[in-house]
C-alpha cells in the first residue's frame, strides 16, 4: 500500500538522500548545494507555509510495527496565480526509487494532491525535455506545455 504524506524531521536524512540522487540524475540541468537540500528540508518540517514536502512509503499490510519502506519524494509550494484566478501548486520536484518507477506512483501523486488540495486553481511543473517518462505521465494526466520562456535570476 503507497502511504503520502508531509514530511517529519525524522525523515529528513532518506529524504536528503533522494535529492541527491534525483540532482544527479539527467533530470536535472544542473547541480544544486547540499546546504539548498537542508534548508528546504528543515523549512517543510518546521511547517514553513511556503513549502511542502511528502514522503512516498510502501508499507506491507496494517501492522503497525513493519516499517514504512521510503519510495521517493514530492516538493512542491503553494502560490497565487492571476491567470488561474485562484491558488497554484507549483510542483518542483518528483522523485521516485528505481523499484517505484512504473507502478502508478507518479499517478497517486497527483491524485492526492487534486484530493487534499480541492482550492488549488492549477498545478504547474516543469520538466527536462530528456525526461521523457515524465512526461509521458504529465500528458496522460492532461497537463499541456506551457508556450512561456522561463526564467530566473538567484540571489
Amino acid at each position: 500500500m503507497l502511504i503520502i504524506r508531509d514530511m517529519e524531521q525524522k525523515d529528513e536524512a532518506v529524504i536528503l538522500e533522494m535529492m541527491q540522487d534525483f540532482y544527479n540524475s539527467p533530470a536535472c540541468l544542473h547541480t544544486v548545494p547540499e546546504e539548498n537540500f537542508r534548508r528546504t528540508l528543515t523549512e517543510a518540517s518546521a511547517g514553513n507555509p511556503c513549502v511542502r514536502v511528502l514522503i512516498l512509503e510502501e508499507k506491507e499490510g496494517q501492522d503497525s510495527e513493519t516499517p514504512a519502506l521510503p519510495l521517493g519524494y514530492a516538493h512542491f509550494t503553494v502560490s497565487w496565480n492571476n491567470e488561474a484566478g485562484g491558488k497554484q501548486i507549483w510542483f518542483d520536484e518528483l522523485y521516485l526509487k528505481a523499484e517505484a518507477r512504473g507502478k502508478g506512483c507518479g499517478t497517486k501523486v497527483f491524485k492526492w494532491l487534486e484530493e487534499n488540495c480541492p482550492d488549488v486553481k492549477r498545478i504547474r511543473l516543469e520538466v527536462t525535455k530528456e525526461n521523457t517518462r515524465a512526461i509521458s505521465l504529465y500528458e496522460r494526466l492532461g497537463y499541456e506545455e506551457l508556450p512561456y520562456y522561463q526564467m530566473c535570476r538567484d540571489f
